[in-house]
């Protein structure tokens, strides 16, 4: 009887630890959205005093004295490069119009980065919904203001569904390439955008967002791993993730985003 109560006493530790770690990991996962988005929302409008600092000349710090993968270092000297030549298009270097098409091309260089990099890991469902969403890129548009932009298609709806889209075939791409614990980061990383477009009634400034939020949190994935790894654990969130990797939910997922980006062209052709 003393040996079976000591065995449903420690039974109820270990669930009393579980709910702990995972209340623990969400309000983590919470503060770094929180910080992202305000991130990335600051250095979309003020191109030179925040973006200077925070996304030109820490990520050229993380770059050469922090360990980084392959794609991690790929995918950040990616955004660099857009971080610093937005800073010449405000001084006039370059035309803000010319910088707008960069971004367009340089938006579709990434998804091609992981579109590859799915490829490699035989996720071709994803390769699918990558490669049409490259095409479906001109589909899109730029605008200069002065010193940011804005990037939608011709129906703020076509925007909204490209948006979905794209966030839905980044997800499985993340599942894909990094654990359940930095997949869980990315969460947030994906949400900033969004929060921000829904905090400007704007979907247009989504694109601008999500470069900046992606510098923001690359950054912060590079140079804190270890913790996050730690910290970000979730037994709930790790069976969701797996879930998401079976062939058939990737399969219904590619499904739902190429009718969302027909639902984009729909919008454009009318």
């Amino acid at each position: 009887m003393e040996k079976s109560e000591k065995i449903n006493f420690s039974g109820k530790t270990s669930v009393i630890e579980k709910d702990q770690s995972k209340v623990k990991s969400n309000v983590l996962l919470l503060v770094l959205t929180v910080i992202i988005t305000g991130v990335s929302m600051l250095t979309s409008f003020q191109p030179l005093w925040a973006n200077i600092p925070l996304n030109i000349i820490i990520p050229i710090i993380v770059l050469l004295k922090l360990k980084t993968v392959f794609f991690e270092k790929l995918k950040l000297s990616t955004l660099l490069i857009m971080r610093t030549l937005i800073v010449f298009a405000v001084l006039g270097v370059i035309s803000g119009e010319f910088y707008v098409n960069l971004v367009l091309i340089f938006l579709g260089i990434n998804i091609l980065e992981a579109t590859f990099t799915d490829l490699k890991r035989k996720k071709y469902y994803n390769v699918v919904t990558g490669l049409v969403m490259v095409a479906s890129i001109f589909l899109l548009k730029g605008v200069w203001l002065g010193k940011y932009y804005v990037a939608s298609s011709n129906n703020i709806y076509g925007m909204i569904a490209w948006i979905i889209a794209y966030t839905i075939w980044n997800w499985i791409f993340v599942t894909n390439e990094f654990s359940p614990s930095i997949a869980k980061l990315h969460v947030g990383i994906l949400a900033a955008p969004i929060i921000g477009s829904l905090i400007t009634g704007n979907p247009g400034f989504w694109l601008i967002f999500r470069g900046n939020s992606l510098t923001t949190g690359g950054n912060i994935q590079i140079a804190n791993k270890e913790y996050l790894e730690e910290n970000l654990q979730d037994t709930s969130f790790t069976k969701f993730v797996n879930y998401t990797k079976k062939d058939s939910v990737q399969l219904i997922l590619m499904i739902v985003n190429l009718v969302l980006m027909g639902v984009t062209l729909a919008f454009t052709l009318a």
